[in-house]
């Protein structure tokens, strides 16, 4: 008698062991949400660095585009 009261039914544990993993499983994914909001709060708080104009090379490809085009035919 005191051997059946010292095995539980492995039914109820099983059930609860996997319910613990499923718990746990999800806290894991809610952590690695926090993370990365975590880590995208930190990047949008810095300032915004200063723009600096620098497609210069945007008119040269204009320039030789034009000149390809008013090209004389072979």
């Amino acid at each position: 008698m005191s051997q059946e009261r010292a095995k539980p039914d492995s039914a109820p544990v099983e059930t609860l062991k996997h319910e613990m993993h499923r718990a746990l499983d999800r806290i894991a994914r809610e952590l690695d949400k926090l993370d990365i909001l975590a880590a995208a709060m930190a990047a949008f708080s810095r300032p915004v660095p200063d723009y600096e104009h620098g497609f210069q090379h945007l008119r040269k490809q204009t320039a030789n585009v034009t000149e390809l085009r008013n090209r004389p035919s072979l």
